[in-house]
C-alpha cells in the first residue's frame, strides 16, 4: 500500500514538474501595427484596457508611453497599483513602440514627421478604436521629454498634459518656449518635469525651465521635482508615478501628515475646497469618507491639541461619526476626552455609543468607571 502511495505520489510531482515547465503565454495588453503613410514604415503600438472596459459603457482618459518598448509593462503595472488603491480614474495605456537605432533622430530631426504621425496616425486610430474621453497626457524620458515640449509647442490643443522625465535637450528650446509663452498665457496645460540633482546635461535645462516659469506667472499647472539618488535611466519610474499623481489632482481622499499642515493648508475650509474641486473634475462625492473625518481628528490627537480635537468632533457631528465609524475608532475618540479629564464630554460620548452597543461589555466597563 505505502509502495503504490509512493508511486502515485511521484506520478503527480512528475505531472506537476511537467505542467510547470509547459507553461502558458502572459500576455499584457493588446498589439497593433500602424502602417505609417507619413514614417514610411511600420510602427507597433501597444495599448492596455482597465480592468472594467470591457463591462461598462464609460469612456477613459488616454496616457501615451513614448518608447512602449521599454516602459509600456512599467505603465500597465503602474495602473494595477493606481487600481487597487483607488489613486486615480481608471484610464489606457497607449506604448509607441520606437526604434533604438533611429531613437535619437526620431525626437529630434524627425520631430515634425514624428508629431503628425502621433496625431493624425496613432491617436486617431485609439479614439476610433476605443472608448476615449480626449483626455490624453503624454510622457516621454530623455529625448522624448524634449519632444513632449516640442509637442507642447506645436501642437498646443493636442495633449492635457505632458510628463517629462530628464527631458533633453531643454537649453536650446528656451528662447521658442519664452516666445510660446507670451503669446498663448492662457494656456492652462499640465506639466511635471523631473531630472536628478547629479543628472548633468539633462538638470541645466530642466533648472532653466522651473526659472522661467517661476518667474512668469501663466495658467500652465506645473510642478517641477529635483529627484536625489537616481540616475538618467531610472528617473522614468518615479517621474511617472508621481506624475499621475499630479495629473489626477484631488481624486484621492484628502490626507495630512500632522495638524500643522492641515492647520497651515486651511483646516476644514481648504478640506472642503478640496471636495469641491474633486466633485467638479471627477463627480466624486462632496462629503468626506468616514475614516478621512476620523483621520482628520486623530491629527489633533496625536498633536494632544484638545481644543482643535473637540472642535473637529463638533464639526462632524458626534451622532454622525458614532453612525460611521468603527467601535474601535469611537473608542480612541471618547479616550481622549477622558485622558484630558472632560469627565462630562466623555459621558455624553460613551452614553450615546451604549445606544448603538447596548451589549458592549467593554463600553459597559467604562461608563461603570466615570459614574
Amino acid at each position: 500500500m505505502k509502495k503504490s502511495i509512493t508511486i502515485l505520489v511521484l506520478a503527480l510531482l512528475t505531472f506537476s514538474s511537467y505542467a510547470q515547465e509547459k507553461g502558458i503565454p502572459n500576455v499584457v495588453g493588446i498589439s497593433h501595427t500602424i502602417n505609417s503613410n507619413i514614417l514610411k514604415e511600420d510602427r507597433k503600438i501597444q495599448v492596455y484596457l482597465p480592468k472594467d472596459y470591457v463591462s461598462s459603457n464609460k469612456t477613459y482618459p488616454v496616457i501615451y508611453l513614448l518608447d512602449g518598448q521599454r516602459f509600456f509593462l512599467y505603465g500597465a503595472s503602474l495602473y494595477q497599483t493606481y487600481s487597487e488603491f483607488n489613486l486615480s480614474p481608471d484610464f489606457i495605456i497607449v506604448g509607441i513602440t520606437n526604434v533604438q537605432a533611429n531613437r535619437m533622430n526620431t525626437f529630434s530631426a524627425g520631430a515634425i514627421d514624428f508629431g503628425q504621425f502621433l496625431q493624425r496616425e496613432v491617436i486617431s486610430f485609439i479614439d476610433d478604436n476605443y472608448r476615449t474621453s480626449k483626455k490624453r497626457l503624454l510622457f516621454g524620458w530623455a529625448y522624448g521629454g524634449g519632444f513632449g515640449l516640442e509637442t507642447l509647442m506645436s501642437r498646443p490643443k493636442l495633449f492635457d498634459g505632458y510628463i517629462l522625465s530628464s527631458p533633453y535637450p531643454l537649453s536650446s528650446k528656451m528662447n521658442r518656449f519664452k516666445e510660446f509663452i507670451r503669446n498663448n498665457n492662457s494656456l492652462d496645460t499640465f506639466i511635471y518635469f523631473v531630472s536628478d540633482e547629479k543628472e548633468f546635461g539633462v538638470k541645466e535645462g530642466t533648472e532653466e525651465l522651473s526659472t522661467f516659469l517661476s518667474n512668469n506667472p501663466t495658467n500652465l499647472r506645473w510642478k517641477f521635482k529635483v529627484l536625489s539618488g537616481e540616475e538618467h535611466r531610472s528617473t522614468v519610474y518615479p517621474a511617472l508615478f508621481h506624475g499621475l499623481q499630479e495629473y489626477f489632482e484631488n481624486y484621492t481622499e484628502i490626507n495630512f501628515s500632522d495638524l500643522e499642515e492641515f492647520n497651515t493648508k486651511g483646516g476644514l475650509n481648504y478640506v472642503h475646497k478640496y471636495y469641491d474641486k474633486r466633485f467638479k473634475l471627477y463627480g466624486l462625492s462632496k462629503e468626506l469618507a468616514p475614516f478621512t473625518k476620523f483621520a482628520i481628528i486623530r491629527l489633533a490627537i496625536q498633536a494632544k491639541n484638545y481644543n482643535q480635537f473637540h472642535n473637529l468632533v463638533t464639526s462632524f457631528k458626534k451622532e454622525t461619526l458614532i453612525s460611521e465609524l468603527s467601535l474601535n475608532r469611537l473608542f480612541i475618540i471618547a479616550n481622549f476626552y477622558t485622558e484630558n479629564e472632560k469627565t462630562k464630554e466623555a459621558l455624553t460620548f460613551y452614553n450615546l455609543l451604549s445606544k448603538k452597543y447596548p451589549t458592549s461589555n467593554r463600553l459597559q466597563i467604562v461608563l461603570d468607571t466615570l459614574k
